[in-house]
């Protein structure tokens, strides 16, 4: 199932074009791509990180919702068959969303957690990633892809945080998925 689909993410900012905002540091400097034990590949700090610091700008092709309905299809299809499935969708606006399959940077592989470090942030049409706690080096950068409810049986958590879902379902929908869980006396 997949661990990077970022199409339910909703942000709260308007989003206009306009040229990317700065990052005080490289990632690559920042950085990096390995192994995970929640999933596949994650992104671990190469320094210590302070809270509020902007760490990357998540990238990818710009596509219609339509398209990105598509794909999510096609990826749900492929999940039902036993094929991976990994999708790097990412709401952008009402109109567009981002594929980071198609024109993404390391900032595709950053896993979901259900206590995350950090979070997104939609500013003047770019996606950034924001460190909401201090991040040791070496420490695995996460955030909450916080996907609706209706999709809850078809993403499960691996994160292993204190207080994981199960699932992966945003914060502020969890309580729909303890109300399943309580009423079927066990998740699906």
């Amino acid at each position: 199932m997949s661990r990077h689909s970022h199409d339910a993410l909703r942000t709260r900012t308007p989003t206009t074009q306009s040229p990317p905002p700065d990052i005080p540091v490289p990632p690559a400097l920042l950085i990096q791509r390995r192994q995970s034990g929640i999933h596949g590949h994650g992104v671990y700090a190469r320094t210590a990180i302070p809270a509020g610091h902007v760490i990357v700008e998540y990238t990818g092709e710009r596509i219609t919702k339509t398209e990105s309905l598509r794909r999510e299809a096609a990826r749900l299809e492929r999940a039902r068959k036993g094929h991976d499935a990994c999708t790097y969708l990412f709401h952008l606006n009402q109109r567009h969303d981002l594929d980071g399959r198609r024109g993404g940077n390391v900032s595709r592989f950053i896993n979901h957690s259900c206590q995350p470090n950090c979070h997104s942030e939609n500013r003047r049409g770019h996606i950034l990633i924001v460190a909401t706690q201090d991040i040791a080096e070496g420490e695995e950068l996460t955030f909450d892809y916080g996907f609706p409810f209706r999709d809850w049986a078809d993403n499960p958590c691996r994160c292993g945080a204190p207080d994981c879902a199960g699932y992966i379902v945003a914060a502020d929908q969890r309580w729909r998925l303890r109300r399943v869980k309580r009423t079927s006396g066990a998740a699906r």
